[in-house]
């Protein structure tokens, strides 16, 4: 009687330790269903674009989900996109991290999936995720191009180049960053001197000077009453800093926003901590602390004889020196030369900087302020160079080019 009960029970026992174990082993489903379906990557993959389309179990889903993203096909945000409100957490995590990797393309299938798949309030988390994606994809190019922050045309393109308002996200971004940004104009900020960070995920004071540059340009008077107390810095400092005094890049947007603004306390400010730091450098050493100087003098000051005049006598220290840093001074002399209407100058300077590094400064392609330069030969051969050399760099380190229109 005992071994008969036993023996009912048994099957259902079988089946509660199977959910268990299907469970922990989540993570190695794809392998064993490849093996076990003995098929090859191409047919894998048309049965978990099936699988996907027709539904299944969430270990097959959290298998599928996680091939599918690896491939990057727009084709597959239709299929991954309905299960970003499903009930089991780990298939709808594994959905969200799927359309994560398409960035702002995931936007509309997100905004047009019905209500009957997802309720109000997943649909706006996963939004809001796509955008702080988006944006911090747009200010790590914007950071990788354009070191110096320097304005021109289209450098909010690809910022605004969503269907969603990102404004409000970015000030709420802003918001919460400035305890950080305090700490970083202080120059003790635990990020510099300790590399500890108790975020996993980048800060954005660390990647966000594209989005307060864009906030500064569409909404100035909304920022200086959110950030304005920022300005009012002790301009000088009564010790001096063993290094760069480097500041993050929403510090020293904020800096050249604040001075555009009649407000130079923290450019000021940013300016003397960096000179200090020379002190210990031999001459040699200081090319690159003096072109950020110089930098900021343009964009924050518009100081361009005092910028041209420093880069000047830091590229002849220089010598024949080749690097990036080189490169980098004579771009910005290019710059300064072509606003003091001197294009002959400028773009003997431009190809000087493309000469002296094979890491070209590519911003060549989207700066504006060359275009009177646009029917020149000689540009066209350095534009031709820095799409060559784009070629090379990743994706999120090249200029920004929006697809092009098609032909209906």
């Amino acid at each position: 009687m005992i071994l008969a009960s036993f023996t009912l029970l048994f099957p259902a026992l079988l089946d509660a330790q199977d959910d268990d174990l299907a469970a922990l082993d989540a993570p190695f489903a794809m392998e064993r269903e490849l093996a076990a379906l003995e098929m090859d990557d191409a047919r894998l993959l048309e049965h978990y674009r099936g699988l996907l389309d027709a539904g299944g179990g969430a270990v097959q889903l959290i298998s599928a989900l996680e091939r599918i993203r690896l491939e990057r096909s727009a084709d597959d945000i239709r299929l991954i996109v309905k299960y970003i409100g499903d009930l089991d957490d780990g298939v709808a995590e594994a959905a969200m991290e799927a359309l994560r990797t398409f960035g702002r393309d995931a936007l509309p299938a997100v905004e047009a999936l019905p209500a009957s798949q997802v309720d109000a309030r997943t649909r706006r988390e996963v939004i809001e995720r796509l955008l702080k994606d988006h944006v911090h994809r747009c200010c790590m190019r914007d950071e990788a191009i354009n070191p110096f922050h320097l304005d021109f045309d289209d450098r909010f393109l690809e910022l605004y180049s969503v269907s969603q308002d990102v404004d409000e996200l970015m000030f709420s971004l802003l918001r919460d960053s400035l305890p950080d940004i305090r700490e970083d104009i202080n120059g003790n900020r635990y990020y510099y001197y300790w590399g500890y960070n108790p975020n996993p995920e980048s800060p954005f004071t660390e990647y966000g000077g594209l989005a307060v540059a864009a906030l500064a340009s569409r909404h100035p008077e909304r920022l200086m009453k959110e950030a304005g107390e920022l300005a009012d810095v002790e301009s000088t400092d009564n010790y001096y800093y063993w290094g760069n005094a480097s500041r993050s890049p929403v510090t020293l947007e904020l800096a050249n926003f604040f001075a555009r603004r009649g407000k130079t306390a923290l450019v000021d400010k940013i300016i003397n901590d960096m000179e200090s730091g020379t002190r210990w450098m031999q001459p040699n050493q200081t090319l690159g602390l003096h072109v950020r100087v110089a930098a900021i003098q343009l964009v924050a000051l518009g100081e361009h004889e005092a910028a041209l005049e420093r880069l000047t006598e830091q590229l002849k220290q220089a010598g024949s020196a080749l690097s990036s840093t080189v490169s980098q001074a004579h771009y910005l002399r290019a710059r300064i030369l072509m606003q003091l209407k001197e294009d002959g100058a400028a773009l003997h300077a431009l190809e000087e900087s493309m000469e002296s590094s094979d890491a070209a400064m590519v911003m060549a392609l989207v700066d504006s302020h060359f275009k009177p330069l646009a029917e020149e030969r000689r540009y066209q051969a350095v534009l031709n160079y820095c799409r060559l050399a784009a070629r090379r760099l990743d994706e999120y380190r090249r200029p920004y080019q929006p697809a092009p229109v098609k032909e209906e």
